[in-house]
C-alpha cells in the first residue's frame, strides 16, 4: 500500500518505527487475531515501500497466512461513534471519515490507537500537490479525477458541523475549520490507499479494493467500508500477487495463492489498474502496472476534431451525436488501451462506432438512421484517418512531448535551472513516468494505425478483428 516513509535518517528513527510495527501486532493478537509464525511483518523502507509482509519459511498454496476479527476492522459500525452521530452522514466515505477522526482524536481511548500508529501521516498523492507539482500532470485526465475542490466542500458542509455539534465527543477543542479539513483530507487518504469493501458475514467471495473518493452507483448493498489491520500492509504487485482476502462469518482470512519461498514478499493485487489510477489513489509509480496504461479520449475533442476533419456543420454534428446517444454508444470520453493479445485492443467497440459514424457521407448515415442501425465496428479508411487526427490533437494536450524511445523529458530535481526540495522532485518524477505512460500508449495506438491502413500491394480493408470489445471507458 501507501508508504509511511521511505528514509532512514537514525537508529532512533530506526527504533521507533521498529517499536511501532511490534506495539501494532501485539495489540492486533490481543484482540484474537491469529498470525501464522510463517510471516513477519518487516521494515520495507529501504524499497520505498512502508511495511510490508515477508515469508519467514517456505508457504505452501492455499495456505493460511493470518485471520483478523470482524471486530478489529475499523468501521462505522465497529466504531465508538455516538448512535446520533452515525446516522447523519448517510455517504460510506464521509462516515467512515468521520469514525476515523473520532477515533484518532480519543487517542488512548481508542481501541485502534495502536493501529493509526503505524498509518502514515503524510502522502504524495496529487491530493496534496501544489499548483506547480500539478502542472507537471497537465494533459493527463487523473488531473480532474482528483477533486480536491468538491472534497473540500463536503467536508465544510458536512463533515465539519456534524463534528462541531459534537465537539466534546471529537475532542477538537481548539482545532479550527482549516484544521479539522486537513485531518479529514488526510483520513480520506488513508481510506483511498488501505481501506477495503468490506462483504458483510452473509458474503464469502474475494474483496474488491475501493477505487475512488466517490461512491459506486453500482456497488452492492453487502458491502460496507471499512480498514483490515495487516491486510492493508501487504503491498501491491501485478505480476507477483500470491495472496487473496477471504470473507468469512467472524474473521477475515488472507490465504496464499500460490507457493512462496523464505524470504519473499506476499503481495496483494489491485486489480488492472492503469498506473495513473495507481499514483492517484496510493500515491506511488510503478512499471508492474504500466501494462494496464490507457488515455482517456473526451468524446468533446472527438467531436471537434470530426467537425473540424470531416467539414461538418454543427447541426449535422449534434445530430449524429443525439442519434448515438439514443443507441447508448455515447458516453463523456473513451479509454484508448495497449494492445498485448488478441483480447486486449486498443479501441473500443464504442469509439470505433462513433467515429465510423462520424465519418460517413451525409446520405450514409441517413440510410442507417432511418433503418435505426449502427456502422461496424471496424476502422475503414476515414474513420482510422480520424482517429489518427484525434490522437496527435490528443497527445498536443500534455505539456510536454515524450518519445518512449528516448526516455524521461530531463531532469526532474531542476526546474529552469533551479533545483527544487526531493519531495518536490520525487513528486515530478511520478508525473513524468505517468505522462510517459500515458505517452507510451498514444505512440503505440499511431503505430497501430499506420500498419493497418498502410498502403500494400495486398491491401487489406480494416475488419472487427483490427478493434477491440473492451467496452467504454472505466469510471475512476
Amino acid at each position: 500500500m501507501a508508504s509511511e516513509d521511505v528514509s532512514m535518517t537514525s537508529t532512533e528513527e530506526v527504533d521507533d518505527f521498529e517499536i511501532r510495527t511490534h506495539s501494532f501486532v501485539a495489540w492486533l493478537q490481543q484482540h484474537g487475531a491469529v498470525i501464522s509464525s510463517s510471516i513477519e511483518l518487516a521494515d520495507r523502507r529501504l524499497q520505498g515501500a512502508g511495511r510490508g509482509v515477508l515469508a519467514k519459511t517456505d508457504i505452501a498454496e492455499d495456505e493460511e497466512l493470518f485471520a483478523v476479527p470482524r471486530s478489529s476492522i475499523l468501521t462505522i459500525a465497529t466504531s465508538n461513534l455516538p448512535a446520533e452521530v452515525k446516522t447523519q452522514l448517510d455517504d460510506p466515505w464521509l462516515g467512515l471519515i468521520a469514525a476515523m477522526v473520532y477515533e484518532y482524536q480519543r487517542g488512548s481511548e481508542s481501541m485502534w490507537e495502536r493501529y493509526f500508529a503505524v498509518l502514515p501521516l503524510e502522502f504524495d498523492t496529487p491530493m496534496f500537490w501544489s499548483n506547480d507539482e500539478l502542472n507537471c500532470l497537465r494533459g493527463s485526465a487523473v488531473v480532474e479525477k482528483i477533486g480536491k475542490l468538491s472534497a473540500d466542500r463536503a467536508f465544510r458542509e458536512q463533515v465539519i458541523p456534524m463534528i462541531r455539534q459534537h465537539a466534546t465527543a471529537f475532542h477538537v477543542g481548539g482545532m479550527s475549520d482549516d484544521d479539522l479539513v486537513s485531518l479529514c483530507h488526510r483520513m480520506g487518504s488513508t481510506i483511498m490507499a488501505y481501506a477495503f469493501d468490506v462483504e458483510k458475514p452473509s458474503t464469502t467471495d474475494a474483496h474488491d479494493q475501493e477505487d475512488g473518493w466517490e461512491e459506486d452507483e453500482e456497488e452492492s448493498e453487502s458491502m460496507s467500508k471499512g480498514m483490515i489491520p495487516l491486510a492493508d500492509m501487504l503491498n501491491a504487485d501485478a505480476d507477483r500477487n500470491n495472496a487473496m482476502l477471504y470473507y468469512e462469518e467472524d474473521k477475515v482470512v488472507m490465504k496464499s495463492i500460490r507457493a512462496i519461498k523464505v524470504g519473499e514478499e506476499i503481495f496483494n493485487d489491485y486489480g488492472p489498474l492503469p498506473s495513473a489510477d495507481v499514483f492517484r489513489r496510493y500515491g506511488y509509480v510503478t512499471s508492474n502496472y504500466a501494462q494496464y496504461d490507457v488515455v482517456e479520449v473526451s468524446t468533446q475533442l472527438i467531436k471537434d476534431v470530426a467537425k473540424e476533419q470531416m467539414k461538418m456543420s454543427d447541426q449535422d454534428l449534434e445530430r449524429r451525436v443525439r442519434y448515438l446517444d439514443e443507441e447508448e454508444i455515447l458516453d463523456e470520453s473513451y479509454d484508448i488501451s495497449r494492445s498485448h493479445n488478441e483480447d486486449t485492443k486498443p479501441f473500443s467497440d464504442e469509439l470505433c462506432i462513433l467515429l465510423s459514424a462520424l465519418a460517413l457521407p451525409a446520405v450514409e448515415f441517413e440510410n442507417l438512421q432511418r433503418k435505426r442501425k449502427l456502422p461496424r465496428p471496424a476502422l475503414e479508411q476515414s474513420s482510422a484517418g480520424l482517429l489518427s487526427a484525434v490522437l496527435h490533437k490528443r497527445q498536443g494536450l500534455y505539456k510536454d512531448t515524450v518519445n518512449p524511445e528516448n526516455g524521461t523529458r530531463g531532469d526532474a530535481g531542476t526546474i529552469n535551472d533551479v533545483t527544487v526540495e526531493p519531495r518536490s522532485a520525487h513528486r515530478r518524477g511520478m508525473a513524468q513516468q505517468v505522462i510517459q505512460g500515458e505517452q507510451s500508449v498514444l505512440f503505440e495506438a499511431l503505430a497501430m494505425l499506420t500498419e493497418m491502413h498502410a498502403p500494400t500491394s495486398g491491401k487489406r480493408k480494416a475488419t472487427e478483428a483490427d478493434t477491440g470489445n473492451t467496452g467504454k471507458k472505466q469510471k475512476g
